[in-house]
């Protein structure tokens, strides 16, 4: 039971995960990921919180 079990999520990550790309969309594909980021301002205000439980320095 254990093994059916772990052989489905595993086919269901799979699912997810693999796709298929020809030489051309790859390369295209490859690009992209090594392209720097854009700039994003949501994102950057987003990690400029400080977290309510972090306790100020020096106090």
């Amino acid at each position: 039971m254990l093994e059916a079990a772990c052989e489905r999520a595993q086919s269901v990550l799979l699912d997810q995960v693999y796709f298929r790309l020809d030489a051309r969309r790859f390369k295209e594909f490859v690009r992209e990921l090594d392209a720097p980021p854009a700039a994003n301002e949501g994102l950057e205000g987003l990690m400029a919180v400080k977290a309510p439980w972090t306790k100020p320095r020096g106090k």
